[in-house]
């Protein structure tokens, strides 16, 4: 059974970051968190030195969360591009339930950014990584570089991140069958027929 201080950390947590994620972080205050919480401002900081310590947390709480949802689903389809497939489609789903201001806050933030790429290259790019690896051994893709193609998704995805609050829903749609089209084409084996 969970402790009174686990519990309020857990309240903690869920309500900063509900409110981050509808507000981005230059909008709430810890005033606010601890308020949705139930706890004091003071327990917030017996958790987390600072706001930017806290907002850090949240989103490595949402990588993590999102690596778990993305390898449970990746892993159940049967051929590498519906792996890529699910991986992005998931990526975009995910991204749809963050705000504008949550999304342009993390971009403010450099010390943010360097912090999440270097926990995604040890976590989320292992997913793509291994995506590969299975695609090349299986003889669905073609030989390459891997390590350059995990490298192009990355940014890739970087830049859906910076692109996706700017689209209506058409050109969102337009623009991911463009990509994973382009995607496919990239690493499509020589060996199979090419895709229409």
């Amino acid at each position: 059974m969970a402790t009174q201080r686990e519990m309020k950390r857990q309240r903690l947590l869920e309500q900063a970051e509900r409110l981050f994620l509808e507000h981005g972080f230059k909008a709430v205050t810890m005033e606010a968190v601890a308020a949705a919480a139930g706890i004091s401002k003071m327990t917030i900081y017996n958790h987390f030195h600072s706001k930017e310590n806290l907002f850090l947390e949240i989103s490595m709480l949402l990588i993590r969360r999102f690596n778990e949802e993305v390898t449970q689903l990746v892993w159940q389809q049967d051929n590498t591009f519906d792996r890529l497939r699910v991986y992005f489609e998931k990526g975009q789903q995910i991204m749809e339930t963050y705000s504008p201001a949550y999304i342009r806050d993390v971009y403010d933030m450099p010390y943010l950014i360097n912090a999440i790429t270097e926990y995604k290259k040890k976590t989320t790019m292992q997913i793509l990584w291994d995506i590969l690896k299975e695609g090349n051994r299986m003889g669905e893709i073609r030989k390459m570089d891997q390590q350059f193609v995990v490298q192009l998704l990355d940014v890739l995805t970087i830049g859906m991140l910076q692109l996706m609050p700017k689209m209506d829903e058409v050109e969102l749609i337009r623009f991911n069958q463009q990509l994973f089209r382009f995607i496919k084409l990239g690493l499509l084996s020589d060996s199979r027929p090419s895709c229409p």
